[in-house]
């Protein structure tokens, strides 16, 4: 599947759910002024996107970097303090990972020097590889978030504020069909633990 196909069925999606917050709108492309270096799957992805503070609601929450905010995401990842509060790069960051989304402060990642921009979930120091492209990231997320929306109405907890299985098995088929085993373990351990 195309970046261009996942980014509008993304866009769909989010525009569909009652309870993402901000706004997120596909439309065709729009060169953009990179803050960083991004490469070419990023800037198709903020080329893309118009977006205002837009957040993914439920229990598939996500806060989305918007362009504007890109640079100053970096810090705390890319960019740090030393021992005498002085900012510079991390020594064991890549500089081609760039920080593109946030749950509970952990990071959704993209390796901009690979072709696909492959996906990594930064829980911490410790980091699990999602998908092999942008593309099927954000295509197992819209697919998601309708299921959650449209299949459970947002009705995913039990009464300990656990998700039910229903839900979780619907949502690794989703993971599994579009990431493949590796993709739908990683996927499954970012956003339910």
């Amino acid at each position: 599947m195309s970046l261009d196909t996942a980014l509008k069925n993304f866009a769909d999606a989010f525009a569909a759910g009652s309870k993402h917050l901000g706004a997120l709108e596909y439309h065709a492309y729009q060169p953009i002024v990179e803050p960083i270096p991004l490469g070419p799957v990023l800037q198709e992805y903020f080329g893309r996107l118009g977006m205002t503070d837009p957040v993914v609601g439920g229990r598939l929450l996500l806060m989305l970097i918007t362009l504007d905010e890109l640079e100053a995401c970096q810090h705390g990842w890319r960019w740090i303090r030393d021992k005498h509060g002085s900012v510079t790069e991390n020594p064991v960051w890549n500089k081609h990972w760039i920080v593109i989304a946030y749950r509970n402060g952990d990071a959704i990642v993209v390796d901009s020097s690979t072709a696909g921009g492959v996906v990594t979930g930064h829980i911490g120091s410790y980091n699990v590889k999602i998908a092999d492209d942008l593309a099927s990231f954000f295509q197992v997320m819209s697919e998601a978030m309708t299921v959650e929306a449209i299949t459970f109405n947002y009705d995913v907890l039990d009464d300990e504020l656990n998700p039910i299985p229903e839900f979780l098995d619907a949502v690794s088929a989703i993971a599994l069909r579009v990431l493949g085993p590796d993709g739908e373990a990683g996927f499954m351990e970012f956003f339910f633990g």
